[in-house]
Parts: structure tokens; sequence; C-alpha cells
């Protein structure tokens, strides 16, 4: 009997008492996903000296009760109010667009978000990968079986 399989909560299921190296296969795969994301992400944040590019990472942990990593991308450590004001481009003190930092001074901005360094550089990505989710899994799961 074929299974059939839609999206990621039909993939949690299945996944629940698959075989080990069918889990480790799709747990490496949502690693690659989320370092893709955090790679392209960082590609398009707002540029003028590299540490916001350079503060993302990816971070999580090992699946208890479930048989799928969760995994996190962020930008900012420390700095993450910083990467909060890139990201949205609203300038928290008077509510208006925020373009930070300027051509004028040496930076990138304003650019198109999700297609230049611009704001909403997180989020485009990864509304772009979300389609390719589950694709990326099945293929992973392939591979192994």
């Amino acid at each position: 009997m074929p299974v059939k399989l839609e999206g990621i909560r039909d993939l949690k299921r299945i996944l629940k008492n698959a075989d080990v190296k069918i889990r480790v296969a799709a747990n490496k795969e949502i690693h690659d996903i989320a370092n893709d994301l955090m790679n392209e992400a960082g590609s398009l944040a707002p540029f003028k000296e590299g540490m916001l590019e350079g503060s993302g990472v990816v971070t999580g942990k090992a699946p208890a009760t479930s048989s799928l990593i969760t995994l996190t991308v962020k930008f900012g450590g420390v700095a993450a109010p910083y990467a909060l004001i890139q990201h949205e481009g609203v300038d928290p003190r008077t509510g208006k667009l925020y373009f930070h930092p300027a051509k004028a001074d040496g930076g990138t901005g304003p650019g198109t978000p999700g297609q230049e360094r611009a704001r909403k550089y997180l989020e485009e990505p990864a509304k772009r990968h979300q389609a390719t989710i589950v694709p990326r899994l099945i293929t992973a799961i392939k591979r192994v079986t």
C-alpha cells in the first residue's frame, strides 16, 4: 500500500517509526536546508562592514521525543535588536522606513527585498525555501532506501 505524503506533518508522522538511517538522512537534509537558508539570507543582509552578514547562525538540538530535528536560523547575536531593525526596515523611534546602511555612506541600501541586500533578508529566502523542504527531504530519504 503506497504512503500518501502531502506535507511536513505527514512526513513527521511517517518518520516517527522509520528506520534510523532514514531519520538520520532526513535530519542531515534539514540541517543542509537551514544552512542554505542562512547563507542566502546572509548574502541579502544590508551590508556596510559585514557584521550583520557574519552574525548568521543555525541553532538547534537533537530530537528528544520527535523524529525530526528542529533548527533555527537567526542573525544578530548580541546585536539582535540591530538585526531586527535591519530586517524589518522600520526605525523604532519614528516608525518610518529605515534604509541603513545607505549607499551614500558606503553601504548597500535600499535594495529590493529578497533580490538585493535589503530589509526582509531572512523572511524572503525563507518563503522561497518553504516549497522545497518536503521534496528535498523525500530525495534525501530515497538516497538511503
